[in-house]
């Protein structure tokens, strides 16, 4: 991994739970100054096998584009989508010599060249990060309803900490004063410039993921408005993000439900997270969000 020094594409697979799908429109060259690293466990790695697509007996493991890492059990969080999180924001520790790194959530596929990617949304743009907005929430807060609403993490109570946290130490709900479109972004995409306003928004992402919980999105506002001097973010739209990958739903598990859980609507993120009315600490970032979505 230290000899990749140009621009690297990372995505993970744990606990067998989305497909690995080649990446589309490549560039003849592409190849030859990108690198494509896909980090598994022993479940995916053994259904891998399973479908003849890699053999046991090999010491390195490829498929089409990407090649495969076996991290090993030890290593491992218990919670598959932690694991996840040491190559999505460790990146620059992984490839200490790689200049841009592009995140690509295994329920993506790629399909346009990564080369290309880079050029019109990093280079171009002069910026050191760049990530889709979200198609629905604008503020934290909605986000952070929405996760307990459909229970995409399971711990509701720690999930009020973590916000009554963020807002006791001066998380404000997005306003048209701040410099970014939006609070909450798309995370399954992100193209970074390696260096160091870069690589300390990585670092201090994992330690809020660490701390609290993978939902990336609940922390990456209170990183980024804390940071100083603050990231160059370019946070595109969500059309963009459209035209360049396209998502699937994860592995279906036995019994017939999907791992994906159900779409999201903005309407449907109402309060789980405070009930019987006590807003807690976060009393006032609610009354200003609730202003502000008013306006």
């Amino acid at each position: 991994m230290e000899k990749c020094d140009g621009v690297v594409v990372v995505s993970a697979v744990f606990n067998d739970h989305d497909k690995i799908r080649q990446p589309r429109h490549l560039g003849s060259k592409t190849l030859d100054h990108v690198c494509f690293f896909m980090f598994v466990d022993d479940a995916t790695l053994n259904r891998l096998h399973y479908q003849n697509l890699i053999s046991k007996k090999s010491n390195s493991y490829k498929i089409g584009a990407w090649r495969i890492v076996k991290v090993s059990v030890e290593n491992l969080y218990q919670n598959a989508a932690m694991n996840g999180v040491i190559p999505k924001y460790l990146v620059h520790r992984l490839f200490p010599n790689t200049k841009y790194s592009i995140w690509v959530d295994a329920k993506l596929q790629l399909v346009v060249d990564p080369l290309f990617l880079i050029h019109s949304l990093v280079a171009k743009e002069n910026v050191d990060i760049s990530i889709s907005k979200h198609p629905f929430f604008v503020h934290t807060m909605e986000e952070a309803m929405a996760t307990a609403r459909w229970k995409k993490w399971w711990d509701v109570n720690g999930l009020k900490i973590q916000m009554e946290t963020y807002c006791e130490n001066g998380l404000q709900p997005w306003n048209s004063n701040k410099l970014y479109p939006t609070d909450v972004p798309d995370s399954a995409l992100i193209l970074r410039k390696h260096g160091l306003a870069t690589n300390l928004f990585s670092c201090l992402m994992f330690n809020e993921l660490e701390a609290f919980n993978p939902r990336d999105q609940l922390a990456f506002a209170y990183v980024r408005d804390k940071m100083k001097p603050k990231p160059k973010l370019n946070m595109f739209e969500v059309e963009v993000f459209e035209q360049v990958a396209v998502e699937y739903r994860h592995n279906l598990k036995f019994g017939g439900a999907g791992v994906g859980g159900p779409k999201l609507k903005r309407a449907a993120a109402t309060s789980d997270l405070f009930v019987n009315g006590t807003c807690g600490k976060c009393e006032g970032y609610l009354l200003s969000m609730w202003r502000e979505s008013h306006d």
